[in-house]
């Protein structure tokens, strides 16, 4: 006879207990169950670095890997296969894969 009571009373303790303090606020989960990316800011984009040299020397270029090629009137050189790698209006070149030298301020380049 005593449990039910017992109960009811705890019931009605916790009640007003309850009562006077403030409602906690429930917070949504973050990102539960999302499969969206979050945005994030672009990588930072860095200068070219520079690990290959084309020197300049007694009217000829002396290329990366040893040989030597004449220098154009205009600028330039051309390589042995045929192709003119031509100067970019800047004071360097562009060569036939499309990356750019960029002058050493002593009639070389340098290249990526």
């Amino acid at each position: 006879m005593r449990l039910p009571y017992i109960v009811f009373m705890s019931f009605a303790v916790s009640a007003c207990v309850s009562s006077g303090q403030q409602q906690a606020r429930s917070m949504p989960p973050a990102n539960l169950g999302s499969t969206q990316a979050t945005p994030s800011a672009p990588a930072p984009t860095s200068a070219p670095t520079y690990t290959r040299r084309v020197t300049y020397g007694d009217g000829r270029y002396i290329l990366p890997d040893g040989t030597t090629v004449a220098a154009e009137p205009g600028g330039g050189f051309t390589l042995s296969n045929g192709v003119v790698v031509p100067p970019d209006g800047t004071g360097g070149i562009i060569l036939p894969n499309g990356a750019r030298c960029v002058s050493d301020g002593s009639r070389g380049y340098l290249c990526p």
